[in-house]
């Protein structure tokens, strides 16, 4: 048993540092200039390269500030290499900068990596917390007294790994909209538009067949590609610049991946014999499924995901794995 708790915690630590290591990848400039002009309105239009050079009033902030206070920023602190250590269960922004858009404003921009898009609650409730929380913390930053003029656009984005098929591929903006009831007032969607939630559900079983940012996003982040083939892909079919950080982050995601998978597969051979089993090739991959599930709190589909179990079989794996 104490073998197994070992390796179990062994998966657990692997996937803290693939988690930091996606974020890590959604902080690159190249990576935010992008979703911000294909999606965020303001930013439309506006040359990449202007965006990454111009775009942005000082470096991302990961894992520093957190969701559920006002005034200053709370402080947590990323490890090298390793998860963001939350400060006493406080919930903690994956990523956050000030956005400046091209002729003038600002938008408080918030990124999160999500690979559970049914936590047991519904996502896009505390997806609009996160944006309510980045408008009003503007209180004691930008606006003291009652200057509500200076308030700024917020965006809170949710890049989504692991969702279920009919989001896959999909991305959906939230925002405030004048809608009337009585008459016809003139509010403009201009006047009104300073909170943006966006829920960009990447397409996993096939990263990069999704069109724009969000097939950048699924070769960035999905499995199934080799590193090289990623930064290839990057480089020719959506313009980036492969840096060192780039490729470092691609490199990391790949291994700390393969890593997840190796540590389950041991676990799973290893429960498959203290159960019992005969040693098949089967019975060795429900282990494994059964230990993905169990230690990263997966559920069977994505964990047929990780391992990367052909769609012929699935069906028939599920099953066992529901039973």
């Amino acid at each position: 048993m104490e073998e197994l708790t070992s390796l179990g915690e062994s998966v657990a630590a692997t996937k803290g540092r693939y988690d930091a290591a996606c974020k890590r990848l959604l902080a690159e400039r190249q990576v935010l200039a992008r979703v911000l002009r294909e999606w965020v309105p303001e930013f439309a239009g506006a040359p990449i390269g202007q965006i990454e050079r111009e775009g942005f009033e000082a470096e991302p902030r990961l894992g520093e500030d957190a969701v559920g206070r006002d005034g200053p920023p709370g402080r947590a602190r990323l490890l090298a290499g390793e998860d963001v250590t939350l400060a006493e269960g406080t919930a903690i922004f994956d990523v956050r900068v000030a956005a400046l858009v091209p002729g003038g404003g600002r938008v408080e921009l918030d990124v999160e990596a999500q690979d559970d898009f049914r936590p047991g609650y519904p996502l896009l409730k505390r997806a609009a917390f996160y944006a309510a929380r980045l408008l009003s913390q503007q209180g004691d930053e930008v606006f003291p007294g009652s200057h509500y003029e200076r308030v700024h656009k917020v965006v809170s984005a949710w890049v989504c790994s692991d969702p279920p098929q009919a989001f896959a591929g999909t991305v959906t903006s939230f925002s405030i909209r004048p809608e009337g009831l009585v008459g016809e007032a003139p509010f403009g969607a201009g006047e009104c538009d300073y909170v943006q939630v966006l829920m960009l559900c990447l397409r996993g079983r096939r990263p990069g067949s999704s069109p724009g940012a969000l097939g950048m996003l699924e070769v960035l982040l999905c499995d199934g590609i080799p590193a090289g083939e990623r930064l290839a892909i990057l480089r020719d079919r959506y313009g980036m610049m492969v840096t060192r950080e780039i490729e470092e982050g691609v490199g990391d995601m790949c291994n700390l991946s393969d890593g997840v998978f190796r540590r389950g597969v041991e676990q799973g051979r290893e429960e498959g014999r203290e159960e019992g089993r005969e040693e098949g090739r089967e019975e060795a991959l429900l282990g494994t499924l059964r230990s993905l599930m169990a230690k990263l709190g997966l559920a069977p589909d994505a964990a047929c995901d990780l391992a990367a179990v052909p769609d012929a079989d699935r069906p028939r794996l599920l099953a066992a794995l529901q039973a």
